[in-house]
């Protein structure tokens, strides 16, 4: 008996079929053909009852099925301890967005550095739709993400929730707006910058003009991905945007924008991804630390 015989059975337990299964492992299907003809001979006993059309578990292969899962667990556990063990284990290896770095990420790094001097972080940054296979891929102990990432090897926390703001000019005809919600109204009168992907913002935004402002023509003058960028050509007068609040803060405060809530679009949320196992002192510090900051009502964001 070998792994590779496990996995092709497991494998198509869970997928239906051998083909499924194939395709999961990027194997021939005669090869997985093959892999459980072989462990059934070993084992000396039928697991799967196979007709042209359909596939079932055996008595015996129900049985063994949980123990064979456990087995590949076993082993993807072992390997990853010891690949863990030839690393530096006072390095904390986070995965996320740019976006995340930046705005939610800094000033935490900036706080647990000042406790813990000799840690030294790595960040690996991606889009939120590669994040799941970097997070396996890569055995980072930790991600931020704007989603739920669902592997049993990793705790998933809410830790914030941000609202979608309008961005403009600090000009006289925005400020005598006041401080209440967004004229809908000026969203077709006024050039808009957007993202040119299918953030997770953009997305909502998207969804929230649909149900809010259907007939209203939007009158985009560019697309850009970095929000930098987007707040400079804001602040230029190039047209106004839709942002996170807790992105805009800084630029707000310093006088650089005006910001006003959007009446009835979704929260932004923010979710902390970390392994439940194999974490050194300092990356179970981190781990603490981070969850010592997440508010209660999982909202205002105590780091402010």
């Amino acid at each position: 008996m070998d792994f590779k015989q496990l996995e092709s059975f497991v494998a198509a337990v869970d997928e239906g079929s051998f083909s499924n299964a194939a395709e999961r492992l990027q194997l021939s299907q005669s090869m997985v053909t093959v892999h459980i003809r072989n462990l059934e001979s070993e084992l000396g006993t039928r697991l799967l009852n196979r007709t042209t059309r359909s596939m079932e578990l055996s008595v015996a292969g129900r049985t063994f099925y949980n123990y064979a899962r456990q087995m590949l667990k076993l082993n993807r556990d072992s390997i990853f301890a010891l690949s863990r063990a030839n690393q530096d284990v006072r390095t904390i290896n986070i995965i996320a967005t740019p976006y995340i770095v930046r705005y939610y990420l800094t000033d935490r790094i900036i706080q647990f550095n000042k406790r813990y001097p000799d840690v030294s972080f790595n960040f690996i940054t991606c889009a939120h739709s590669e994040m799941l296979n970097r997070l396996q891929s890569e055995s980072a102990e930790f991600a931020f993400c704007t989603m739920k990432l669902m592997n049993s090897d990793y705790a998933v926390k809410h830790c914030n929730m941000a609202n979608l703001m309008v961005i403009t000019p600090n000009l006289p005809r925005f400020r005598q707006l006041g401080s209440g919600i967004f004229p809908y109204a000026l969203f077709g009168e006024e050039r808009l910058i957007t993202r040119s992907s299918t953030s997770t913002l953009q997305q909502e935004f998207l969804r929230w003009s649909k149900l809010n402002i259907p007939d209203v023509k939007l009158d985009v003058v560019a697309g850009v991905d970095d929000t930098e960028t987007i707040m400079r050509l804001v602040a230029a007068g190039v047209g106004i945007s839709v942002i996170s609040e807790v992105a805009v803060r800084e630029a707000v405060a310093e006088g650089k924008l005006l910001s006003f809530p959007i009446e009835g679009t979704m929260p932004y949320h923010l979710y902390f991804v970390h392994k439940k196992r194999y974490l050194s002192p300092e990356q179970a510090a981190f781990r603490d630390f981070v969850l010592e900051t997440i508010p209660a009502n999982g909202g205002e964001d105590p780091m402010e």
